[in-house]
């Protein structure tokens, strides 16, 4: 027997839920990623940009807390969680909300592998486990579970 055949026939079935899992993250994130990269090009090729890069990214690298970071940018700290929102029109906007998109992927990636758990892996434990964590992704996400950040 060849070695290929044999390690191929020691590998272990992956469940459909985690298939449904790992292409909803890797879809979302290219595309999170995609939108955030435009997002950043728009904001480096725009001479009026609401919040100067190069303040940002240089902040950013020298380690600044998050208060610290938006000092001087123009905008001194963002009103709310989701202030880029507001901004979608600018490459900064655009930026932020490619990568909360990039965050935001896990919910419906969780919601869609607890869907397959309860109705084709007849897996009703862990899709109830899948649906809290979904839950406590969404708090999280929408503030009512506070993140610990400067």
């Amino acid at each position: 027997m060849s070695q290929e055949k044999q390690s191929n026939e020691q590998r272990p079935e992956i469940p459909f839920a985690g298939v449904v899992y790992g292409d909803t993250i890797y879809w979302g994130t290219i595309l999170s990623a995609v939108v955030a990269v435009i997002g950043q090009v728009i904001s480096f090729l725009t001479p009026d940009s609401k919040i100067s890069p190069a303040i940002l990214l240089s902040r950013i690298w020298e380690g600044e807390k998050v208060a610290g970071v938006w000092q001087g940018t123009g905008i001194d700290r963002p009103s709310g969680d989701h202030w880029y929102l507001s901004y979608l029109t600018t490459g900064e906007g655009l930026a932020m909300f490619g990568m909360a998109l990039g965050v935001f992927v896990v919910i419906p990636a969780i919601l869609a592998s607890a869907w397959v758990m309860f109705t084709r892996e007849k897996w009703p434990f862990f899709g109830v486990l899948a649906v809290i964590a979904a839950l406590i992704t969404v708090g999280s996400f929408l503030g009512v579970i506070p993140m610990p950040v400067g």
